[in-house]
C-alpha cells in the first residue's frame, strides 16, 4: 500500500503505557484506512469515523462444513443421475425395480444431508 504524504507542521509528543500501545497497534491492524499510529490517534481525537475490519471466525467453520456438505450432495446427485439413466435405459420391469431399490438409500442420504444444511443455516441466523 502506498504511503500518503501529508505535511503536519506542528509536532506534539504523547506518552503511552505499553498496554495502550499494544491496544493501539491492534486497532491499527484492524483499521481499514489508517496506516500509522499517528494517523489512527488523529482520527480518534477528531472523531472521524473509524472503519475497523473484523473477522468472524465462527463463520469459517460453518463455511467449511457447508463446503463439505456441498461436495457430498454433489456426489450423491451424480449417483442418482447414473441410476436414473440406467433406469430409463432398461425396459424390463424387474430391472427397473432393482434400480428403484438402489435409488432409495441415496434419496434418504440426500434428505439427511439437506437437513444438515438447514441446521447450519439456522445456526448462521443465530450468529447475526
Amino acid at each position: 500500500m502506498k504511503k500518503r504524504t501529508v505535511h503536519y507542521p506542528v509536532r506534539k509528543t504523547i506518552r503511552f503505557k505499553s498496554e495502550e500501545v499494544e491496544k493501539l497497534e491492534g486497532l491499527l491492524k484492524k483499521s481499514a484506512y489508517c496506516q500509522t499510529i499517528s494517523e489512527l490517534v488523529r482520527a480518534m481525537l477528531f472523531k472521524r469515523r473509524l472503519t475497523i475490519n473484523s473477522r468472524n471466525e465462527s463463520f469459517d467453520q460453518v463455511q467449511n462444513e457447508l463446503g463439505i456438505l456441498r461436495n457430498e450432495l454433489n456426489k450423491i446427485g451424480v449417483n442418482i443421475n447414473q441410476i436414473t439413466h440406467y433406469f430409463h435405459m432398461k425396459a424390463e420391469p424387474e430391472e427397473r425395480k432393482f434400480f428403484v431399490a438402489e435409488l432409495l438409500p441415496h434419496l434418504e442420504l440426500t434428505k439427511r444431508k439437506i437437513g444438515e444444511v438447514y441446521a447450519l443455516i439456522e445456526g448462521l441466523k443465530r450468529i447475526k
